[in-house]
């Protein structure tokens, strides 16, 4: 064994074969030395070495002048037990050994040394099993183990293979790793392949290292095997050379294709507001719907909630807020020493807060911005104690500097903007969470909208609303000491800090409230009609409430005749008023769940709440994958080719 692997000294293999007689007349070789189970449980635990052995019958071998083995089932390696004089000449024996691999179980750890957690590749040339001092990869570094582990005709390839068929190279790797990935997919895919389920598309792009725009490429779709689940699975990234719109309809129908989906099952579009894609009369949706005329399109749920919340501090002063804080934070996170300053100081006083650390202040990603401001103002005091310490202690560049961020941090006008910000951020903030979720639907989406409007609308018309968080202000100055005296520009507007106060207060919530009305008015449409078939709202729905949703997708029901629907519908409804008011359900999965064991009387509605169902909220999956691709596609491997960065992934 070389030193490489001198410390690895077990090896696991199965013991399923029983213990062969043994008489008088028979000799046993054993080939199992003393072999301990390497799973998560117990390393030391010994494997019963007496149930692995070959036994060679010399009454066999002199009548047959021949040996007789006992050949394994396909879940142990044979060629580990079988002796390299035994198999010396045989061929066939070799080839039928090789094609029998050892089949490890699912907690089986592969032993490794610090040498090998490293990059998979290693070094390409086979000159590596004579030199110690090379760096194999894992792959390699495997073989070699389980060669010198015991296994006598992977160990008499090694020595004896023709150079051109080592079957060790980069080739045979990337094709394993493509192998690989190919089965994960089609066990992925395989529910949605072999029932024709109808799915939905989401995709979104992003720029690679090397420059190459990526295409991430996501379905979703209504699992119904052993529950109702909504699966949200990644399908992979199509590089793209043409991103017009119709370059980039090419690109997803080809991949969509490729992939042995049906596009004709596409039932719905999931992208961005970008208007390549996003476009009615050429962008991608409207290329996608012309092959398709179901596959309607729906802008994702996050970015629009960005855009309401984009819009709604274009105004002056809460856009000097932001740029104010923008500059405090990349100053602070600017230096690991004044990280460690702000640190100290949240510890000495004892804030209850578990951050250490400010939230990167996102411009296009409003999930980060709105937690970015909540946690600022958790740690305003202790910001304002960090900066007078640099104020006091640093160079004369940084003094000057941090001297300006400590006055415009204890300015009225950028105080006011932080109580009323931080407040509708904190009531924004779980939705925005909530629709990046996989299991969120479409009427869920539109309920938490409805949700933060009424709470916004209260917020507006509840004096004791405003009152009470012009109180919050008031402590705040007097806790921070701040001089609660009006500029000299705004002073001439208004008398007293809190009409000022109520002004942009009202003015923010307003805009929050209109934007929110403007930009989720499709999903309010869309939602109106799906809460017809949910039992806590269709109490007193008629039949022709719902009649377009039956026409809209007559072709994919099991039949397109009004009556049939009509009589479908009217069971449905008698079903569920024998129901409890509290125990009907009310978003699409409870009704799904609810449905399965009887969906035979309710086929037609069954298919339309699962059309709904795959709806995509949001495209925060697709995006998500963009964080897996950096980690794949560094500045170290930026050259690594599509296929193989696919696989990977």
């Amino acid at each position: 064994m070389s030193k490489k692997h001198k410390d690895i000294s077990t090896y696991f293999v199965s013991n399923k074969r029983p213990r062969s007689d043994v008489s008088e007349n028979n000799s046993e070789i054993s080939t199992a030395p003393h072999f301990y189970n390497t799973n998560n449980n117990n390393s030391s635990e010994i494997i019963d070495n007496e149930a692995i052995s070959v036994t060679v019958s010399s009454l066999s071998a002199s009548q047959n002048h021949g040996i007789t083995i006992d050949i394994l089932t396909h879940e142990d390696d044979i060629g580990l037990y079988v002796s390299n004089n035994t198999a010396k000449n045989d061929f066939p024996l070799l080839n039928r050994l090789l094609t029998k691999p050892w089949i490890p179980p699912p907690n089986y750890i592969f032993p490794k040394t610090e040498e090998n957690e490293k990059k998979d590749q290693g070094n390409d040339k086979d000159e590596f099993l004579n030199d110690n001092n090379i760096n194999p990869g894992n792959f390699k570094s495997l073989v070699l183990f389980t060669a010198e582990a015991g296994d006598q005709a992977l160990q008499k390839h090694l020595n004896h293979h023709q150079k051109n068929a080592t079957y060790l190279s980069w080739q045979t790797q990337n094709e394993l790793i493509n192998i690989c990935a190919r089965l994960i997919k089609n066990k992925l895919l395989n529910e949605l392949i072999t029932t024709q389920k109808f799915y939905a598309i989401i995709a979104d792009e992003t720029s690679d290292l090397s420059g190459t725009e990526q295409l991430s490429i996501s379905i979703r779709f209504v699992s119904d095997e052993n529950d109702i689940l909504i699966k949200e699975i990644f399908l992979g990234f199509e590089a793209l050379s043409d991103t017009t719109a119709v370059g980039i309809a090419k690109a997803i129908a080809t991949f969509i294709q490729t992939s042995d989906l049906k596009i004709e099952k596409i039932r719905g579009q999931g992208y961005d507001g970008a208007n390549v894609v996003a476009g009615k009369l050429g962008g991608v949706q409207k290329l996608i719907k012309d092959i398709v005329p179901r596959a309607n399109y729906f802008h994702c749920s996050n970015h629009s909630l960005d855009l309401v919340l984009a819009e709604a501090c274009t105004l002056q002063l809460i856009k000097m807020f932001f740029g104010v804080i923008k500059s405090v934070i990349n100053f602070i996170n600017a230096s690991p020493n004044r990280k460690r300053i702000l640190a100290k100081a949240i510890e000495s006083t004892n804030n209850e807060t578990k951050r250490r650390h400010f939230v990167k202040l996102c411009e296009t990603r409003w999930v980060d911005k709105q937690t970015s401001i909540i946690v600022f103002k958790q740690v305003f005091f202790d910001v304002i104690i960090a900066l007078d310490y640099l104020a006091e202690n640093g160079d004369s560049e940084t003094s000057g500097l941090v001297r300006s961020y400590g006055k415009a941090l204890t300015d009225i006008d950028f105080v006011i903007p932080l109580i009323i910000v931080n407040r509708v951020f904190c009531i924004t903030n779980p939705y925005a969470e909530q629709f990046q979720k996989p299991t969120c639907d479409l009427l869920k989406c539109f309920q938490s909208i409805e949700q933060a409007l009424t709470y916004l609308a209260q917020l507006i018309y509840d004096d004791n609303e405003l009152n009470e968080l012009y109180n919050e202000l008031t402590k705040f100055v007097e806790l921070h000491e701040i001089d609660n005296c009006l500029s000299r520009t705004t002073s001439r507007r208004y008398e007293f800090v809190k009409n000022y106060f109520t002004d942009v207060y009202r003015t923010f919530i307003n805009t929050t409230i209109e934007e929110l009305g403007r930009r989720f008015n499709e999903h309010q449409k869309i939602a109106m009609h799906i809460s017809n078939l949910i039992p806590s709202y269709f109490v007193n729905t008629q039949f022709s409430n719902v009649l377009p949703l039956f026409h809209c997708y007559k072709d994919d029901l099991l039949s397109d005749d009004p009556n049939i629907h009509k009589a479908e519908f009217d069971r449905w409804k008698f079903s569920i008023l024998q129901m409890k008011e509290n125990e009907r359900p009310s978003t699409i999965i409870e009704t799904l769940k609810i449905m399965q064991p009887i969906k035979s009387f309710y086929p037609n509605i069954y298919i339309l709440l699962q059309i709904y169902a795959l709806i995509p909220v949001s495209v925060a999956g697709a995006e998500r994958s963009f964080s897996v691709l950096k980690l794949i596609k560094t500045k170290l491997r930026n050259r690594i080719g599509d296929e193989r960065c696919n696989d990977k992934i």
